[in-house]
């Protein structure tokens, strides 16, 4: 086993873990990187790659949010089976979640049948993708002062699931542009992040479906795929999700955005002067 392959595929791993709670955009980062390494992982592998490492933010998600996941549930249930309407507000947020994920589930199957993910993921796209984050986290910040409101509505719901649509582009963060939208329309800024978060669960569970398929297929084709490197990227985004959200939600509280915004506009000139510059 080649130990600097495994590191690599490690910290992309990490990567991916602590930049996928982030308004950062967890696929441009793990991109870059993938530049950097010399693109150990082609545009084909690095979209099952990122999958399954979704997969594993995807538990750690799970995990962080599992009361309420449980309340809504469970709520949902009495509302249904027991007619108990003091529990039609979990219901309702559980419809909502599901609406908000149809846009980007349906758009996503698209592209992987027709495979349009090979012609954006590449270091220009996130070059691009990352400006346009950094600009939106900004208008966030400035109008999240005086975003109020703490229930979600079908508008929000849908308006939401819209913006997670542009989110599968690599460098635009799924989190920052369905939360921008939200707090758009008046819902306060960490009322909007748990529903997005909330909405990336049904989301990445049909991702992370196609991607393990995927990668059954190549297991018996000519292209090898690097399990240690896999499994490791895995264990490693798990725990890095889990306390890169801890650690988020304590500084959104002070509505830090604007320093994600300054990021990703510092990153995306960086990245687009190494394009240019013939370094990418």
């Amino acid at each position: 086993m080649d130990i600097i392959e495994l590191l690599k595929y490690l910290a992309l791993g990490l990567i991916q873990g602590v930049t996928e709670p982030l308004p950062v955009s967890s696929s441009g980062h793990m991109v870059i990187l993938n530049s950097i390494f010399g693109e150990i992982l082609s545009s084909a592998d690095m979209n099952n790659f990122q999958i399954i490492t979704n997969l594993a933010s995807l538990l750690a998600i799970v995990f962080y949010y599992r009361q309420l996941i449980k309340q809504i549930a469970a709520g949902s249930w009495r509302y249904l089976i027991k007619k108990d309407k003091e529990y039609q507000g979990d219901f309702k947020y559980l419809i909502y979640i599901i609406i908000a994920t149809i846009p980007a589930g349906v758009i996503g199957i698209i592209i992987k049948l027709l495979e349009l993910d090979t012609y954006y993921t590449n270091i220009v796209c996130v070059g691009i993708c990352l400006f346009i984050t950094g600009n939106l986290l900004l208008y966030t910040h400035r109008v999240a002062p005086y975003a109020e409101r703490d229930d979600i509505t079908l508008k929000d719901s849908l308006l939401m699931g819209g913006a997670q649509v542009i989110g599968l582009l690599p460098g635009i963060s799924r989190s920052g542009v369905t939360t921008s939208f939200g707090v758009g329309n008046k819902v306060k800024l960490d009322k909007a992040f748990r529903f997005s978060f909330l909405m990336y669960i049904p989301a990445s569970v049909g991702a992370a479906a196609i991607g393990v398929y995927d990668l059954t297929k190549l297991s018996h084709s000519d292209n090898a795929v690097f399990i240690p490197g896999y499994i490791g990227a895995f264990v490693v985004s798990l725990i890095a999700t889990y306390f890169a959200i801890w650690l988020f939600f304590k500084l959104i509280k002070n509505r830090n955005l604007k320093y994600f915004g300054y990021y990703c506009l510092a990153a995306s000139l960086v990245v687009m002067a190494l394009v240019v510059a013939g370094v990418f």
